[in-house]
């Protein structure tokens, strides 16, 4: 029984630490995960055959808004 909970502890502290791992590098990563959210927004409508052309002028009017804002 003793082994189980000792189990459980050290279970929960890996846990524990993964957690608070992804939450950091969420944390580190806001600026990326809005720029994922914008490209999807404004991507999702858009048919396979002209996705990469249109991907790639999405991005590039993004950064050109954000360099204005800078």
């Amino acid at each position: 029984m003793f082994t189980y909970l000792k189990m459980k502890k050290h279970e929960w502290k890996v846990k524990a630490f993964l957690y608070g791992a992804v939450a950091a590098l969420l944390d580190n990563q806001k600026d990326v995960l809005e720029l994922v959210q914008k490209m999807y927004i404004a991507l999702k409508d858009v048919p396979a055959d002209e996705l990469q052309k249109e991907f790639v002028d999405r991005l590039t009017e993004t950064i050109h808004e954000e360099k204005k804002d800078d």
